[in-house]
């Protein structure tokens, strides 16, 4: 029958782990440094990626408000419209149209 071992029989690899971390001690704190480095520039992605997000976001609901508001122009701008806002504020429109002026060939006389 096998004896048993004591609980501190598996830390006995211990010593000889120790000895090859301050060996490679310039190794172990580049790994590390590295792993410092890497969870920066992850978090970092991470905020960007948030604030693209909510960014377009903003530019959906901009585009949204400049569509209503040009639909909203080109329904106010059309003659109809303009017509019943004058006549709203007590302006008469003629009916008539414009009137076209004829000059007689001659009459004016421009500086040569």
């Amino acid at each position: 029958m096998a004896a048993k071992k004591s609980p501190f029989s598996y830390f006995a690899f211990w010593p000889m782990f120790a000895g090859w971390v301050l060996g490679n001690i310039r190794f172990v704190l580049l790994i590390a440094l590295l792993g410092v480095i890497y969870i920066a520039f992850s978090r970092e992605a991470e905020y960007n990626v948030r604030k693209i997000q909510v960014l377009k976001k903003d530019v959906r609901k901009l585009r949204w408000e400049y569509m209503s508001l040009q639909s909203e122009l080109m329904y106010t701008s059309t003659q109809s419209q303009i017509i019943k806002t004058m006549e709203a504020k007590g302006y008469t429109v003629d009916k008539k149209g414009p009137q076209r002026i004829i000059v007689p060939k001659g009459s004016i006389k421009l500086n040569d």
